[in-house]
């Protein structure tokens, strides 16, 4: 079932790359429009979540408005499923994705990616009262719940010794399964689980060392080093100056947010 996963994964990427558009994102094109397309799930709290009147907010959120006022544009962003968003890119639908992108090598094979400007530490989550249970690696037998994607499904499958892996499309499904005792850990980022800990004292706890920390980045069509470029200064700024700390502690509590990240102005090395 593992390689059969992987083989698909890798297969999608392909197709991705096989659909790339002869032109990359061009930043003269966005600034001449005067507004930057986006994309985000909606459906990654606290990283970007729905408020009450159905418009995202959150830390992927502030980020996206800001590179877009720093090239001086209008920000226009929509929502869509997580399965949609790189092949979004590809199909020239969309000149950004503000929803925690990881940086792999795979991706980086298919896209050009912005320096990192967040992370995501990957944990096991598991409830209060648990005991045989001592870190990610520590699944052997067990029911496991993980969100699609680098800091879900794909650290459980390759860990693997589960019983079951059970995948949702976000962090709120995820949850909902947890509370409700049909999957005995959750294989989740840091953030996620401190926000959801915060609101639902008493049912879960984080237990052993982060198996991995996953760098996020905005990725964008091969070839658009002038966009990429303009992004870059502008992750690069905001981190010299303290306004990505800044945001970073407004939306997650976290102080030196950026410490984990390589130094400014330093791209993801591939693995």
């Amino acid at each position: 079932m593992t390689k059969f996963r992987r083989t698909v994964a890798a297969a999608a990427l392909a197709v991705i790359a096989g659909a790339m558009p002869a032109s990359a994102a061009d930043l003269a094109a966005i600034k001449a429009a005067g507004t930057m397309r986006a994309l985000t799930t909606g459906n990654d709290k606290p990283n970007v979540s729905m408020d009450t009147s159905g418009k995202p907010i959150g830390f992927e959120v502030d980020m996206c408005q800001l590179i877009a006022d720093k090239l001086g544009v209008k920000l226009d962003l929509n929502v869509l499923a997580w399965e949609g968003l790189l092949p979004s890119i590809t199909a020239g639908r969309t000149d950004m994705i503000c929803s925690g992108v990881n940086i792999t090598p795979a991706r980086q094979e298919v896209f050009d990616f912005s320096v990192p400007y967040s992370r995501t530490a990957i944990i096991a989550m598991v409830p209060e009262a648990t005991t045989d249970i001592s870190g990610p690696t520590d699944i052997g037998g067990k029911v496991v719940g993980a969100c699609i994607g680098a800091d879900g499904e794909d650290v459980v499958r390759e860990i693997g010794g589960y019983k079951e892996v059970r995948v949702y499309p976000g962090v709120a499904e995820l949850f909902a399964d947890f509370v409700a005792g049909r999957i005995e850990v959750a294989i989740v980022g840091d953030k996620q689980a401190a926000e959801f800990m915060q609101a639902r004292p008493g049912i879960a706890k984080i237990v052993g060392k982060p198996y991995k920390v996953n760098l996020v980045g905005y990725p964008m069509s091969k070839g658009s080093a002038d966009m990429k470029a303009a992004v870059d200064k502008v992750i690069s700024d905001a981190r010299t100056d303290g306004t990505l700390n800044k945001m970073a502690k407004a939306s997650f509590a976290l102080d030196d947010y950026d410490s984990a990240l390589p130094p400014v102005g330093q791209d993801a090395a591939k693995k």
